[in-house]
């Protein structure tokens, strides 16, 4: 059967399965491929993807303390009867998302630049606009479509979808929502707010604070932004919505005092599990190893929980570290059996090794115009997996910087992975007297810091209000002068 035919039948099929239902938002019939309890499956089903590339954070009272605000939030959502679950993932980036069916995620770090509990409402509303709005299934349905169609796919089940569908989704999310999608989230998030009483101007000055991070610290909030784009007219918008609401009226709740008291010792930037990254070196006191990354190659966090990459400035070679959580001790050649299985990898050869004193296996496999070197290795219930590759014509020149690469992992004794640094937010009441400049000299030596000190906690003004309480950044992760 030519191609063509191939995807006039995917085609035929797509649109044999699209169902009517009726937008819980706007009431108006539309057109979808996937039912409520798809929905809800496919969400629950891509929870584990989401907590291997971010982690889950430990503080039992914050999580419980944000799914109590997100409950709050979702009683007065377009979907109540929605099992909404809420989740702080121990990443440092400013972000969050929402994937289908009500499973709600922020990250810590962005818990870290909000200053009150109705802009955590805020954000949570936000979320749940999309799930509400159905944005997240909506825009999974696009990319499977998408997807489908290139392969030439003869048929669509939901069985078909689930098995494509988890890593999928989660991309599809991460990539962002249309703007119009995020206008709707906006104006949800806002609503939902007001209508479980909490003031909505809040929410309007968290998105002007953040778009001042735009100008002066791009890197802050270029994830965010990413997956949700923050415009003048988007922030104009929620500010006339906001009005139209009842923005500051009497008896709406702001919370700053609560909220900031769930922030007392919070892990503010690399956590335990992302590691931290010390000019050629990567050290992870969570999974308690380290690497070095070849001399002149760039060094940065890889996009699952605990690992790294590194890259020769051609781009063409490359070295990463996975650390993994195994549901049960296995051998070295377990592990590469684990990992070989459906890969497609043809095995050149294979020995025995030693590195960073852990036992283990050396693989150097073929796959198509990639050559791979790939060490594994397990301590206990942690396996790593160090894999360096190149186009298989340059694969020699690696040689050398693969094998340093390799033999640069430790794995760290407990005391040593207690060494690595970990950092928290501190919470200061303002007292009598107490200004910007007095109190960035009095925790960093200096006054330099008095205004990114008043922004951080969304202040205006020389002088906090005396009794305010004031976050204040760990003086080792305060950003060097002039950049």
């Amino acid at each position: 059967m030519s191609k063509k035919a191939l995807l006039l039948i995917a085609l035929t099929s797509l649109l044999g399965l699209l169902s009517c239902a009726v937008n819980p938002v706007t009431q108006q019939q539309e057109f979808l491929v996937f039912s409520e309890g798809y929905e809800i499956r496919l969400g629950r089903e891509a929870q584990r993807s989401v907590l291997v590339r971010f982690g889950r954070y430990g503080d039992q009272g914050l999580q419980g303390y944000v799914s109590e605000v997100g409950q709050r939030i979702a009683g007065v959502s377009h979907r109540p009867h929605l099992d909404y679950r809420f989740t702080v993932t121990d990443s440092s980036v400013l972000n969050a998302m929402a994937l289908p069916g009500g499973f709600i995620y922020v990250n810590r770090g962005l818990l870290a630049y909000l200053n009150s509990e109705a802009q955590l409402a805020g954000v949570l509303g936000h979320e749940m606009g999309h799930v509400a709005a159905r944005h997240g299934i909506k825009h999974y349905q696009a990319a499977l479509g998408a997807q489908l169609l290139s392969l030439g796919v003869a048929a669509l089940t939901e069985s078909r979808g689930l098995v494509l569908g988890t890593n999928l989704l989660l991309e599809a999310i991460l990539k962002g929502y249309s703007r119009r999608d995020e206008y709707q989230a906006d104006e949800l998030g806002l609503l939902y707010m007001y209508s479980a009483g909490y003031d909505p101007s809040e929410m309007v000055k968290f998105l002007t604070i953040l778009k001042g991070f735009e100008r002066r610290e791009p890197n802050l909030v270029e994830q965010l932004f990413s997956s949700h784009p923050l415009t003048s007219d988007r922030i104009a918008r929620a500010r006339a919505y906001a009005r139209e609401l009842g923005a500051g009226g009497r008896g709406l709740t702001v919370g700053r005092e609560r909220y900031l008291r769930h922030l007392e010792g919070m892990v503010f930037g690399p956590g335990a599990m992302e590691g931290v990254i010390e000019g050629r070196r990567f050290r992870n006191r969570h999974f308690r190893y380290e690497v070095k990354a070849p001399e002149g190659w760039s060094l940065r966090r890889g996009e699952r929980i605990g690992s790294v990459e590194t890259v020769h400035p051609s781009g063409h070679l490359r070295c990463q570290a996975l650390a993994l959580e195994l549901p049960r001790p296995l051998s070295p050649y377990e592990l590469a059996q684990q990992v070989e299985r459906g890969s497609g990898f043809k095995r050149l050869w294979s020995s025995r090794v030693i590195l960073g004193g852990l036992h283990g296996l050396k693989v150097d496999y073929v796959e198509g115009r990639v050559r791979a070197r790939i060490a594994y290795l397990v301590r206990g219930r942690t396996g790593f997996v160090l894999c360096c590759s190149a186009p298989r014509g340059l694969f020699p020149l690696g040689e050398g910087p693969f094998e340093g690469f390799l033999r640069s992992f430790r794995s760290l004794r407990p005391q040593e992975a207690e060494e690595v640094p970990l950092y928290r937010l501190k919470i200061y009441r303002a007292r009598p007297g107490d200004t910007f400049r007095s109190l960035s000299r009095r925790f960093y030596g200096t006054a330099r810091y008095a205004e990114d000190l008043r922004t951080f906690n969304g202040l205006e003004g020389r002088a906090p209000p005396p009794g305010t309480l004031i976050k204040v950044k760990p003086k080792a992760l305060l950003r060097k002068e002039g950049t």
